[in-house]
């Protein structure tokens, strides 16, 4: 796995946030039953371009902070992080509601990268004094729980979406 950093979301990486965006088909695995959602790019298919979300991104930047994984290598984006400073900010029902929420582009999964994104995550939290997050994820995708319990996660237990139908497992991670 080549080193990667995270830097925020910004309009000098648009077109290669676009094309993270269409490497996600329709098709693929759902965190959420909207199946315009992809993870870690909470409310960019919303918009009709980057720099419209990129100025919602800005002015929700006391709220959350949306990270893009990018290689030093090659400057290629493999993976974006969203950081909700508050469980609020997150789902209208707390109880899915999720600290951190992250994707890796499928070109680039397999390699670790999502482990080290969301270590890295995690130090952001702790940077503005958080403890304490919950992350959930769907309990049918298993790089994502292997990705939380690597990170130190803690399962609290299973909750079920009666509007998407999902099940869904929910974890803490103790920053230390």
């Amino acid at each position: 796995m080549s080193q990667i950093k995270l830097i925020k979301a910004s309009a000098e990486y648009a077109e290669k946030i676009w094309e993270y965006r269409a490497e996600f088909p329709d098709e693929r695995m759902r965190v959420t039953y909207d199946p315009e959602r992809i993870p870690g790019l909470d409310y960019l298919e919303k918009y009709d371009n980057v720099l419209d979300w990129l100025q919602f991104c800005d002015e929700m930047s006391d709220k959350i902070t949306w990270y893009m994984s990018v290689r030093e290598s090659d400057d290629r984006i493999i993976g974006f992080i969203v950081f909700r400073h508050k469980l609020e900010y997150d789902d209208d029902d707390i109880a899915f509601a999720s600290h951190l929420g992250y994707s890796v582009r499928p070109s680039e999964r397999g390699k670790g990268y999502a482990k080290e994104q969301l270590r890295m995550g995690l130090q952001k939290a702790k940077a503005i004094g958080l403890d304490k997050v919950r992350i959930v994820c769907r309990d049918i995708n298993i790089g994502s729980n292997k990705t939380i319990l690597a990170n130190g996660g803690v399962y609290v237990d299973m909750i079920h979406g009666e509007e998407s139908g999902m099940n869904i497992n929910r974890y803490d991670i103790q920053i230390s």
